[in-house]
């Protein structure tokens, strides 16, 4: 492009600062700029254009770093969405062949896609070595019949407004008035609608928010013959010549566009926004009054005042949570007005604005809007706008994707107002998203967490310092959760995707109520035995097997639950009872099974768990283990532990913690017995673990209790036995690996004890008792605050400060919890789980936003008054899906059989729990720790990411269908 019409569009006749001394658009500063190029903004400006192929002339930078990175929607054709480049080579630029492979490009573009037209941008390589890609376009176009359209904006030209203005100057110069409008549909029309044909300049449909205002058009009879660009067809923009009024949407990059077509058309023009309740009006009010007739004018009255009442009824509970709230609004031209208005529409204030891209007209506006003493930023370098924000208390900063990251290392709570952005905010729906959002980002308890110092960080330095009450103390439980003191998202109004009743914005910690079991019947069951769980608990043991005394299909089915859980070969066995034992006694059963299983493989434990049978029969194992002992007195150094876990009570997590309870009552001595003494052994650390602890937490929690070169003992010890290793045994009928037995004799010599899960408490108070070594309660390790508790407690038994490798996790899962907290803010999820595994999902997610619309729980336990949620029911499957479809969830949380009720529902499932037997190694998988809680918030905002929610579908107007596409439609259906 030569110098001279670069320098006219820079010299834009419509624009307010050239009629000013100096005129001309601002150029960019080296080593003070940071916005997009030329090429840039002329791919921003087209690229919408869906069924045209994009091809971009030059090397790979300019294609590979910018395709598919824009967050406009079509309705229709994607092909807009396919990068195209013709990737040139260092001897494509040597050798001068660029051209020759434009023009293959070209015809491989229209062989390969059938492009409606094909755009070639020049970019600056080829615009320095000299390509004339007219040439070749015309050339093309000639030889196949396909319009192809040269768009001559080398990055180096300028910035991304002379980019946008190139664009526009294409589209007038090669395509406008090349095709003439189709007739309006039959029947439209009639006496006192007469349809009138518009424009819209600038609207790119950004997440589909277009679709949100043609409703309003379709209405009131205005057919848009063109949106340059957003969800556009190349044959419409061949017919913007016929446009009755032309409307500049919120930018005026492209104003030569409308006032070359006013020059050569007659076509009035004005500028507007969709952006607020009062500007969407407004717009709708100018259209009526530039077309000048009586009875579109009366339609667009009664419409304005029916849309206006209704939205602000709908405004008025997020006004309320968003009235005073402080702004600094940070992007360019129009929008910084229009977004000024809308937001103070919300009652917001804004401190301060962007106006780098702004013209005369548009800080007037500002001015109007926010006085004459406005603070507009013309440098909007990082440092300067964080120093804004901490200066004025803004609560929000609202600006393009490229400052997102930034604010949020800074720990500012941030909304994304430019093209990359997942949400639509025009129209007068569009206000409702608006809100939603600044409510999601403003009352995160992210910013609390992140905010905050780490509770071991004392005014001195980085040492251990003291606790808060109550948290990770010796007989105390923590809360466990990252929202402990933060204010919780307050309710969503009515209709707007909530139940109106949420859990209200407070620091304080609400009980839920517990609804028990209402039916008769159990419809796809949450609940396994806790026959199965005492199961699990003694397989985290060395060199043992668990003997569950009842019929031998107790055991069958508990091995496969296993196998197809752990994937692992499961040493389980059975006191085989049958119809006489079930009648007469099966003492005997026991004795003869324990005497098998002593002589055959001599381990080093048996567990020995009862089951429904043998309990309503009446069986005593205890009285079954003392004849044993009598009766063969050679076995006695084989530990045999009986608990008592029927399967009519309880579920599995209790059935394992009674399991422990009984290891420790069998095999803990008492300290005056065993000569034991709290502190002997300075470095160990015992572990008690519940039963939602995964192999892979219970190695990560070793793993971080080392760090701090303490030694941990854990009972049991899944993490050593069911870890999924290969050892250089063919086969053992016993466990491999777990907690040695022998290690329990020296519980009473350790510094403290760490225990997770609630279910575990009665265990520990046992232990404790006996031992008299002080333990650390925690309700479990997943979330912030929770796993901050268990460091600063590390910290303190070890006498160390914390490790630099975990303050850095502590770090990066801050980070993630900012990265995440868009997608998991104000999110709905169902929780089926154990008890103590669903109040630390609940716990967790509370901590970033998310409400827990459902949660069920296979039985009571103490643990659920700590869920943060409304309610916990008591129940199963079909509960939670029943209570999942009415709480609108958005995605659920549970094992493998809960796969079936989210495919009902329609929304993911994150696997958690037992079984999982549809996925490889979740038995693996870590939860825990500041790493297992970043890998969580990651998973839960990518599904949620895959969602349509908040997403806009597309409108397809009655006054200008596109009956080729409709046609395509079908065929493909057929």
């Amino acid at each position: 492009m030569k110098q001279k019409d670069i320098a006219a569009l820079l010299d834009e006749p419509a624009c307010a600062h050239n009629k000013k001394e100096k005129s001309g658009c601002a150029k960019p500063k080296p080593g003070a700029t940071a916005g997009g190029c030329a090429f840039d903004g002329a791919q921003i400006a087209l690229l919408p254009i869906a069924d045209v192929a994009h091809i971009v002339h030059g090397s790979i930078a300019c294609a590979g770093s910018s395709w598919d990175n824009r967050g406009t929607r079509s309705s229709g054709p994607t092909l807009y969405k396919i990068g195209m480049t013709t990737d040139l080579t260092e001897q494509d630029v040597v050798m001068g062949r660029g051209e020759k492979r434009l023009f293959h490009s070209i015809k491989q573009a229209i062989d390969s896609y059938a492009p409606k037209a094909v755009f070639v941008y020049n970019t600056c390589i080829p615009a320095l070595i000299g390509d004339d890609i007219e040439a070749v376009c015309k050339e093309a176009t000639a030889r196949w019949g396909t319009p192809v359209v040269p768009v001559d904006a080398a990055g180096f030209y300028g910035t991304k407004n002379l980019g946008n203005r190139i664009a526009g100057e294409a589209m007038v110069k090669y395509v406008c008035g090349s095709r003439e409008p189709d007739p309006v549909p039959a029947g439209i029309e009639r006496d006192g609608f007469k349809v009138h044909d518009v424009c819209l300049v600038g609207e790119y449909n950004i997440a589909g928010e277009l679709w949100h205002v043609l409703p309003l058009l379709d209405e009131l009879g205005l057919r848009v013959l063109c949106t340059l660009s957003g969800d556009a067809r190349f044959r419409e923009v061949q017919t913007m010549h016929r446009s009755e009024v032309n409307m500049m949407v919120c930018s005026k990059a492209m104003v030569n566009v409308a006032r070359k077509l006013q020059e050569s058309f007659g076509t009035p023009w004005f500028e507007g926004s969709f952006y607020g309740v009062a500007d969407v009006s407004q717009a709708l009010r100018d259209f009526a009054r530039l077309i000048d007739d009586p009875d579109l004018t009366e339609r667009t009255e009664a419409l304005i005042a029916r849309e206006e009442a209704a939205i602000h009824s709908r405004l008025d509970p997020w006004r309320e949570r968003l009235r005073g709230r402080k702004v600094l609004l940070y992007t360019g031209g129009v929008k910084s007005w229009s977004i000024i208005s809308a937001l103070q529409d919300l009652g917001m204030t804004v401190v301060a604005t962007g106006t780098k891209k702004s013209t005369e007209e548009d800080k007037a506006r500002i001015r109007e809007l926010m006085g004459e003493d406005a603070l507009m930023i013309e440098d909007g370098n990082p440092r300067a706008l964080i120093q804004i924000v901490r200066d004025q208390g803004v609560d929000v900063l609202i600006a393009g994707g490229r400052n997102m990251y930034t604010a949020l290392k800074a720990r500012i709570p941030f909304l994304d107002i430019n093209q990359e952005r997942d949400f639509g905010y025009e129209g007068y729906t569009g206000m409702l998203e608006l809100a939603r959002q600044l409510c999601l980002t403003i009352e995160s308890p992210v910013w609390a967490a992140v905010r905050g110092a780490s509770p071991w960080m004392s005014q001195s330095g980085p040492h251990p310092g003291p606790l808060p009450g109550g948290e990770g103390g010796a007989g105390s439980p923590v809360p466990g959760t990252s929202s402990q003191n933060c204010p919780h998202p307050g309710p969503l109004p009515e209709g707007e995707g909530g139940t109106g009743n949420r859990v209200p914005a407070t620091s304080g910690q609400i009980r839920p109520e517990i609804l028990k079991r209402s039916k008769a019947l159990s419809v796809s069951p949450l609940k396994a035995s806790a026959t199965i769980g005492a199961a699990l608990a003694f397989l985290g043991f060395r060199r043992a097997i668990p003997m569950l005394h009842g019929s031998q299909g107790c055991t069958a089915f508990g091995k496969v639950f296993f196998v197809r859980h752990f994937r692992e070969p499961i040493p389980l066995q059975t006191t085989a009872m049958d119809q006489v034992s079930a009648i007469m006694g099966s003492g005997d059963n026991v004795v003869e099974g324990l005497r098998v299983l002593c002589e055959k493989n001599t381990p080093d434990l048996i567990g020995l768990p009862t089951t429904g049978l043998a309990e309503t029969q009446g069986s005593d194992v205890r009285m079954a283990v003392k004849a044993f002992r009598a009766t063969h007195p050679q076995f006695d150094s084989i530990p045999i532990v009986p608990v008592s876990t029927p399967d009519f009570t309880g579920c599995m997590e209790s059935g394992f913690a009674l399991a422990t309870r009984a290891v420790i009552e069998e095999l803990v001595p008492e300290a005056g017995v065993a000569g034991t003494r709290p502190g002997r052994r300075q470095r160990q650390v015992n572990v008690l673990a519940g039963s939602h602890l995964t192999p892979g937490d219970l190695e990560h929690l070793k793993d971080l209790i080392e760090l701090f070169g303490l030694r941990p003992v854990v009972l049991p010890d899944l993490s050593d036995s069911l870890d999924g290793h290969l050892t250089d045994q063919a086969f053992s009928p016993l466990t491999v690996g777990g907690a040695p037995v022998g290690e329990l004799a020296t519980l009473g010599d350790g510094a403290a004890t760490l225990v997770i899960g609630a279910s575990m408490y009665p265990a520990a108070d046992l232990l404790a008792a006996r031992t008299g070594v002080p333990d650390h309660r925690f309700a479990h390790l997943m979330g912030l605050d929770a796993v901050d508790a268990l460091v600063a407690r590390l910290a303190q038994i070890a006498a160390r400060p914390v490790p630099e490798r975990i303050e850095r996790q502590r770090a990066q899962l801050q980070d993630a919890m900012l990265d995440s907290h868009f997608m998991l803010g104000l999110s709905r999820v169902a929780i089926a789980a154990d008890p103590d595994l669903l109040v630390a999902f609940s716990q967790m997610l509370a901590g970033m936003g998310t409400e827990t619309v459902a949660a069920v729980a296979p039985t009571n336990a103490p643990a659920l008054s700590r869920a943060r949620c409304e309610r916990v029911k008591i129940g199963d499957l079909e509960d939670l899906e029943q209570a999942a479809r009415t709480g609108a969830a958005d995605l659920l949380i549970g094992n493998s059989h809960a796969a079936h009720t989210a495919e009902r529902l329609g929304i993911p499932l994150l696997r958690a729990g037992f079984p999982q037997y549809d996925l490889v190694g979740g038995y693996q998988r870590t939860w825990i720790g500041y790493q297992g809680t970043r890998s969580t918030l990651f998973e839960l905002a990518n599904m949620l990411l895959r969602l349509e929610r908040g997403e806009i579908h597309p409108y397809r107007s009655r006054l200008s269908p596109r009956t080729d596409e409709a046609r395509s439609a079908l065929s493909r259906a057929a």
